[in-house]
């Protein structure tokens, strides 16, 4: 009887395969433009990490990971049917067209609709290329749609496959490339997770070393005047050599089985480096125009014990320095968005996030979009937050373009997805590193405002560069 149902359910598969084929390429030809295709199936695997670890055309095949441990949802991507990028411009309104274009034109066949293509890409933090090569041959900007897509919920795991498809195409070899590119993946997709790899970091070079860092606060603290410019974030970056064993997949692990509250994310582009981190702020969620967003900024130490853990967090909610820093992002992000959510809604003070080795001011901010903006529209309009920035945006993004020599890269800048119904989420790109020819370059940043001290401020960025250096260890530091 189970042999009898497995031939129907195959049966069905075929057929809804070749309604789905057979409809987009009516749709290619009446509009004689290409049309995006998507077919989705039901997969029984529990962990979609070591899909990474595919052996599709090793050396040049696109990767792509994201995971939040704590809501059950993650998703990982292999190969790129179609890539939105641009290297030269900042103007993101040319690639949003394209991409709702895509969505609205595009057909999917799914037994779920919460199930089907993903448009996954992020941003540099700003268009400033540095002094240093360490991000020349990253885009500043991409998007692009995995040609195979795995999607872990609540509810169970997805295969998605897209293809896109041509006007001139006949269905018969349609059909034939489809199925023979789905029984590629379904059947080499590995299900079990190699043993976490443990190599050596050699720490070797910090930009700009501390001399250097402790004068450009000093030089930032004297531009900082009251109701002017009340507050600049100012990133610095560690350079890690990591040894020939050096596994992004075992960082992948170690982040998140630490950071199960972080939203864990890996973009591996071939002969461009691999970058990836867990970070714990989301820059924007929206699902049927509701949306979600939060202010996170003001930060201290966990503690060794539970005493000790009360008492620093008690600190951090009573500091007038952090509690300032967490109320500017907090007054920014609520005026960048006010007249397009009028109901907007947020409590009367943060709470604590509590993170592996440091603790956080968080701020929740909901409420009901009132106009037809695209995510990207409100990536756009809330980026860059004076979490990474400063306070007001304009004044420290001049500061950070004279002050930082370096350049951040996609370091700070949005990272997230976007669904075939406009849905999508974007964080901001925290707790990362980038990896290339043996090298890591990891990233953390501060906000100086009024009260900040040098020392103090190399403490915290040392604090917020652990838990990489650890991940690419293995997780043995």
């Amino acid at each position: 009887m189970e042999h009898v149902n497995f031939h129907m359910a195959e049966m069905v598969k075929e057929k809804n395969l070749e309604n789905g084929l057979q409809k987009t390429l009516d749709r290619a030809k009446s509009s004689q433009e290409s049309v995006l295709f998507s077919y989705s199936f039901r997969f029984e695997v529990r962990d979609l990490l070591p899909i990474l670890t595919h052996p599709a055309d090793k050396k040049n095949t696109i990767r792509t990971y994201w995971e939040q441990p704590s809501r059950g949802f993650s998703f990982a991507g292999l190969g790129s049917i179609l890539r939105f990028q641009q290297l030269e411009t900042d103007n993101i309104q040319d690639i949003n067209e394209k991409i709702c274009d895509i969505i609205q034109k595009g057909i999917s066949v799914t037994d779920n609709s919460l199930i089907g293509p993903r448009i996954i890409g992020g941003f540099a933090f700003n268009q400033y290329e540095g002094a240093d090569n360490t991000w020349e041959n990253f885009p500043r900007t991409r998007f692009l749609i995995p040609e195979c897509l795995g999607t872990s919920t609540d509810d169970g795991t997805w295969l998605t496959i897209s293809r896109i498809v041509h006007p001139n195409k006949k269905l018969e070899s349609l059909i034939d490339e489809f199925t023979r590119t789905m029984i590629y993946y379904e059947n080499r997709l590995p299900v079990i997770l190699p043993p976490i790899s443990r190599v050596s970091v050699d720490k070797f070079q910090d930009v700009p070393d501390q001399a250097t860092y402790n004068q450009t606060i000093f030089s930032v603290l004297g531009k900082i005047k009251p109701g002017q410019l009340e507050k600049v974030v100012i990133s610095r970056s560690h350079h890690v050599k990591v040894g020939r064993g050096f596994s992004s997949v075992s960082a992948m692990q170690v982040l998140r089985n630490a950071y199960p509250k972080c939203t864990s994310f890996f973009f591996s582009f071939p002969g461009q480096g691999t970058f990836f981190g867990s970070t714990p702020e989301r820059l924007i969620r929206v699902k049927n125009r509701f949306i979600q967003t939060e202010a996170l900024a003001g930060t201290i130490a966990r503690g060794n014990n539970m005493e000790e853990d009360r008492i620093l967090a008690e600190t951090l909610m009573g500091s007038h320095k952090e509690r300032e820093e967490h109320n500017l992002v907090m007054e920014q992000i609520t005026r960048k968005l006010e007249h397009i959510i009028p109901d907007i809604q947020y409590p009367s003070s943060p709470r604590i996030l509590k993170l592996k080795n440091v603790q956080h001011l968080q701020t929740p901010i909901t409420g009901k979009l009132e106009n037809d903006e695209h995510i990207l529209d409100l990536v756009a309009r809330l980026h860059p937050t004076s979490a990474v920035a400063g306070t007001p945006t304009d004044k420290a993004m001049n500061v950070i373009g004279e002050m930082e020599a370096h350049d951040r890269g996609w370091y700070s800048g949005p990272i997230g997805w976007i669904n075939d119904k406009g849905d999508g989420e974007f964080y901001v790109a925290l707790r990362s590193a980038l990896v290339k020819d043996e090298e890591a370059h990891i990233f953390a940043g501060g906000g100086i405002v009024s009260e900040s001290h040098p020392d103090k401020e190399w403490e915290e960025t040392e604090l917020k560069l652990q838990p990489i250096i650890s991940a690419l260890s293995g997780g043995q530091i």
